[in-house]
């Protein structure tokens, strides 16, 4: 059986889908599992993954609507089944998989503009469960293909890492003095599409928490990663603390070498992104920030964890559709301003605590 999955948009999204590639792969040996991907990122972060027979990067979003049908148009013929992978509530998902033409169409329906986002061109879906992380939602796509999936459900994501890499993240770090030191990694920024720029804790608040954590160990350091997409919320953290020496950049590295370097943090501190997915890819324990979106559905998987919410009543208010995030409670998303930097560092604290145990 040769079985293909449509990209996910994000870092985070892609690794949620792994847990429930795995477990295809290991009940359907014989199959053939090729994975498109849209983004460099998404391609790296599944680089060396062993459940995969055919890694394929293709720049959609570069090329123009009639160079990807055309792209998409030499797959055509070639699948026995195509699988959207959760969340993919957008109709040109659905359009991907419906110009692939698997006579097999396996995705979700959604409780939100199902029929806007044209999910009926899919022909085997589930209904989305609001009660469900989408891992699960993932791994319950399975049943489509006659796998059982019900002692499955705990796995964890998976991002392989070479040991050329380890290697590479302990130079890194011994050339800059930090080898022996209890690394806090730290992203403050998040995606913009779809006004996610919104699921950010304020940069100074990120500082003041930097400053205090610092202050109550002199030996840790804050690495403090993200790309050009999270440049204000950076120099927003690196303008603001005060013990500048002992807070670093992380810059100039690609996905994998940031990955690598995450692995070595004693504990990861972060929005709802998708470096906070990498983290709990790594095993790393994370300390999650959530205002908009929903934990139930995208907390950190398979890693000891907090999450952290003011949990107002309008919370969480964003749901996977084609429309952007937006405050309708008009409180200026009061839901991620207003947690305290006193919360954040007393989780944080606790978790390091408990894996030192």
């Amino acid at each position: 059986m040769r079985i293909i999955t449509i990209p996910q948009f994000g870092i985070g999204d892609t690794l949620i889908a792994t847990p429930a590639i795995k477990i295809l792969k290991e009940n359907l040996r014989d199959s053939h599992l090729t994975v498109l991907t849209m983004f460099k990122t998404t391609y790296q972060v599944l680089l060396h993954n062993p459940y995969i027979n055919e890694l394929i990067y293709i720049p959609f979003l570069k090329m123009g609507t009639f160079n990807s049908i055309k792209t998409l148009l030499k797959f055509r013929g070639k699948y026995e089944v195509s699988i959207n992978f959760y969340p993919s509530n957008r109709y040109q998902y659905n359009i991907f998989a419906y110009i692939i033409g698997a006579k097999v169409r396996l995705g979700h329906r959604y409780i939100k503009y199902d029929l806007r986002s044209l999910n009926f061109l899919k022909n085997k879906t589930i209904e989305e469960d609001p009660e469900k992380h989408a891992v699960q939602e993932n791994i319950a796509l399975l049943k489509l293909l006659g796998i059982d999936v019900r002692k499955n459900v705990e796995w964890p994501l998976i991002y392989v890492e070479t040991e050329e890499e380890k290697k590479w993240a302990r130079e890194y770090l011994s050339n800059r003095g930090l080898l022996g030191k209890e690394l806090i990694g730290f992203h403050t920024g998040s995606s913009v599409f779809k006004k996610h720029i919104y699921k950010r804790w304020p940069a100074q608040k990120f500082a003041a928490l930097g400053d205090r954590l610092i202050e109550s160990n002199p030996d840790r350091r804050i690495l403090l990663f993200g790309g050009r997409e999270d440049e204000d919320s950076i120099i927003g953290v690196l303008n603001g603390v005060k013990q500048k020496e002992k807070v670093l950049l992380v810059e100039g590295t690609t996905i994998r070498e940031s990955a690598s370097l995450i692995r070595m943090c004693k504990v990861f501190v972060s929005n709802d992104s998708g470096l906070m997915h990498l983290a709990a890819s790594l095993g790393v324990p994370t300390v999650a920030l959530f205002g908009p979106t929903n934990p139930k559905w995208v907390r950190p998987w398979g890693v000891k964890h907090r999450i952290i919410r003011l949990g107002l009543p309008c919370s969480p208010c964003f749901f996977y559709s084609p429309t952007p995030m937006d405050c309708h409670a008009n409180l200026n998303y009061k839901c991620m301003k207003e947690i305290q930097v006193d919360t954040v560092l007393r989780e944080t604290e606790a978790l390091i605590e408990e894996g030192a145990r």
